[in-house]
């Protein structure tokens, strides 16, 4: 499959080109704001570079992969739709579900195939969490938080979806979809804003599904660099040590009941970005059709924090 990169993000140039690249694709082509100022990087090889609207009309193209700021995926994810081409599109991929609805007949009307790139789903770790027997599932409790970044970074800007919230906050409630069934309640939402920009700098949050299972998150993109999930079991607990972004090989944590370290379990060396871009590559040529189900859950609910936390959507 040929993919064209749309933007020079970083999680592109150190993750998701070389990955696919590793699952035995082509990257033809990168589209830049501003063509020939500087040269691409040597991860992209022999590809062509050109501007955005020519990269989204190459009828030479099968997929777009999209790592723009979070206010852009939804408007360009439906130019490359138009034109025929699949998309993976960085998350969260709508910042409200007037958007994410657009985004949605968009797709419905195009028949190419989306896909939301949150590649933790491909993960082993997540499947074994699901298998594991520690009884009726009852909570859990995620934590996400990194140091601030640099002024001028996109994360530190309102107006282009910044803010933990949408940046990591997404991955704490895609946890409770991969856990949990239904659609979720928010209960209770507190901000704290940042010092230094028009941001929040941590929230925190409870949320409760359907079965009584319920949420406790905790994201924060000014403090130290910290990832954790921990789940409780009717009959047991289970802990992984990096939800999110794990190291090549990681590991997790679980017990019957003690209140020792738990039983330790070790990974396989993998690569989390190639399998979710086989998982795309797959899904596109099965002639599926999207499924925006969890999309729906996680805008509806980062919306419903946002309102309790009395942060402006």
């Amino acid at each position: 499959m040929k993919f064209g990169i749309l933007g020079e993000a970083k999680i592109a140039r150190e993750h998701v080109v070389p990955a696919i690249l590793a699952a035995g694709h082509e990257v033809t082509h990168v589209g830049k704001r501003s063509p020939g100022q500087n040269p691409l990087p040597s991860v992209y090889k022999d590809a062509i570079e050109t501007d955005y609207e020519s990269l989204l009309s190459d009828p030479s193209i099968d997929a777009i992969y999209i790592p723009l700021p979070n206010h852009l995926h939804v408007p360009y994810s439906i130019k490359a739709l138009e034109f025929g081409k699949h998309v993976l599109c960085e998350k969260p991929v709508a910042l409200n579900l007037d958007e994410l609805m657009k985004l949605e007949l968009a797709a419905k009307e195009s028949g190419a195939f989306f896909y939301e790139a949150y590649m933790v789903r491909s993960h082993p770790q997540w499947d074994w969490l699901n298998k594991l027997d520690i009884g009726k599932y009852q909570s859990s409790h995620f934590v996400f938080s990194y140091p601030e970044q640099p002024e001028g970074n996109i994360r530190n800007r309102k107006v282009d979806g910044g803010g933990p919230l949408y940046d990591i906050g997404c991955y704490a409630i895609l946890s409770g979809c991969l856990l949990f069934k239904g659609d979720p309640e928010v209960l209770s939402a507190v901000a704290i804003m940042s010092d230094n920009h028009d941001i929040e700098k941590q929230v925190d949050a409870t949320i409760k599904w359907p079965n009584g299972e319920t949420l406790s998150l905790t994201v924060s993109c000014s403090a130290a660099l910290c990832q954790a999930l921990t789940v409780l079991g009717s009959n047991g607990w289970a802990k992984l040590n990096v939800p999110v972004n794990p190291p090549e090989v990681t590991h997790a944590y679980w017990s019957n009941g003690g209140l020792q370290e738990g039983n330790k379990v070790s990974f396989p060396p993998c690569n989390q970005y190639k399998l979710m871009v086989d998982d795309f590559v797959a899904h596109t040529r099965s002639g599926l059709k999207p499924d925006f189900s969890i999309s729906r859950i996680i805008t509806k609910t980062i919306n419903e924090i946002q309102r309790k936390a009395g942060l402006s959507i």
